[in-house]
């Protein structure tokens, strides 16, 4: 075994200096394990000092008993923005290391020729993706620190972020990363666990089984409760009852995330029967794992939801002006980390997809398929999608928002759900612009020299 580990870096340092190209996944590796390091970060360090609000609410003696009174809702609602963001960044993480553990299966295959047994072969994967992770780790962890002092542009209660109370304790932020690294070694064991290495060098991918009919039910039993929860409780404006919207809407985007990859599974078995090449190998590739189809657009799919509940909330002209004005300063913020999130997970599935289909790639080259096919068959796996998931949740999340707002649908609100929609699909198509050139070097570095 130690031999084996001794030779795992370096045949690491040989795939990076390779012309295939795959060593930009290892690149897009790190740079996922960099922002998702970061964001968990940040994330909690605005918690813990809204935490420290609540647990110190005299801090506000002078400015008045209400804004005590609303220290708790501060909490309360950090830790909804905390709900919303938590899956987005840990599937960044988990994808990155599923990534590393996909791209290798052919090298491990080679390796069970010369005996490398079953498990050095998940060691060795293990250890890349353990270095990977504490070099995007390190880098993010300083990132962190380096970018503290610019929340202090960021205002809540009308003064400007304190960025020392966003400083986490060491043993927060120990636990923390102990939490990003569990996440990323069961997602490569996972990952492998898909794959299995024969000791004739033949790696045989296994599909998954088809998504349970489970999950709509729980989607449809949460809506109902949702929808008499905010039937049975008058509509309020303070900050408990925006507390409690939270909490429930937390809970119905859970449902969300479980019903998605369902329901594509569900709309791409009937249109996979067509005459159009691209369109089909697109269905099936999303029937082969929607899963997978479904963490593409799950974290837009969000945006848009948080978008349209916010939308139909109407603003207050009293006291709690100043509250309403923060909430939504606090939803941009979150918006913001979205983006993040959206554009670097497009672009990593994205790129994933192209070398991991390589051989399929340049086999249907080979027997005449143009080059356009492969392009259009990307457009159709990811927008589709894509539009579903940004229409549907959009929609659901203004008629949810509706029911708990205290007033009709703002206008201006439904233009914010449109520009946040229009920029996530506008991330979207440019990650799938940029794998047009990758594709590109995949097809010549498979192309034999005398061709």
């Amino acid at each position: 075994m130690n031999q084996v580990l001794h030779l795992t870096p370096h045949l690491t340092a040989a795939r990076l200096r390779t012309r295939t190209g795959d060593a930009l996944l290892d690149v897009l590796a790190v740079l996922s394990f960099i922002l998702s390091t970061l964001m968990a970060l940040t994330l909690a360090g605005g918690i813990w000092m809204f935490k420290s609000w609540n647990d110190n609410p005299e801090q506000f003696r002078g400015m008045g008993e209400m804004m005590e009174r609303y220290a708790s809702s501060y909490y309360v609602l950090a830790l909804f923005a905390g709900a919303l963001l938590v899956i987005p960044i840990a599937t960044l993480g988990a994808s990155a290391a599923r990534l590393g553990a996909r791209g290798r299966s052919e090298r491990l295959a080679s390796l069970r020729l010369i005996g490398v047994t079953s498990g050095q072969t998940v060691a060795m994967t293990v250890v890349e993706t353990l270095v990977q992770w504490i070099v995007g780790a390190s880098i993010g962890t300083a990132a962190y620190f380096a970018t503290l002092p610019l929340w202090h542009n960021v205002s809540f209660l009308g003064m400007p972020i304190n960025t020392r109370q966003m400083l986490l304790p060491v043993w927060l932020l120990a636990t923390i990363l102990a939490g990003l690294l569990l996440i990323t070694l069961a997602s490569t064991v996972a990952g492998l666990s898909r794959v299995h290495i024969s000791p004739l060098g033949v790696a045989r991918r296994e599909a998954g089984p088809a998504l349970r009919h489970w999950r709509p039910i729980l989607f449809v039993v949460v809506i109902a409760a949702f929808i008499t929860w905010a039937q049975l409780h008058p509509q309020m404006s303070d900050g408990d009852y925006l507390v409690t919207v939270s909490v429930a809407t937390s809970i119905v985007i859970g449902s969300v995330y479980v019903v998605g990859p369902w329901v594509l599974q569900l709309l791409a078995r009937p249109a996979a029967k067509t005459r159009s090449a691209s369109t089909l190998l697109a269905m099936r590739r999303i029937l082969d794992d929607p899963r997978a189809a479904w963490r593409a657009v799950g974290a837009l799919a969000l945006l848009s939801f948080i978008a349209g509940f916010v939308s139909v909330i109407g603003e207050s002209s009293g006291p709690d002006d100043w509250f309403v004005t923060d909430v939504v300063t606090g939803v941009y913020i979150t918006i913001g980390f979205g983006f993040a999130v959206t554009a670097l997970s497009t672009l990593m599935n994205q790129s994933s997809s192209v070398f991991d289909r390589a051989p399929e790639t340049h086999a249907l080259a080979q027997t005449g398929f143009p080059t356009r096919v492969f392009g259009m068959t990307r457009f159709h796996q990811v927008v589709r999608p894509l539009f579903l998931a940004t229409v549907v949740t959009g929609v659901l999340g203004v008629a949810l928002g509706s029911l708990a707002a205290t007033e009709g649908v703002e206008p201006a609100g439904i233009i914010r759900l449109a520009i946040v929609t229009a920029a996530g699909i506008g991330l979207t198509l440019l990650a799938l612009a940029a794998c047009e050139p990758l594709e590109r070097h995949v097809l010549a570095a498979r192309r034999r020299r005398n061709d």
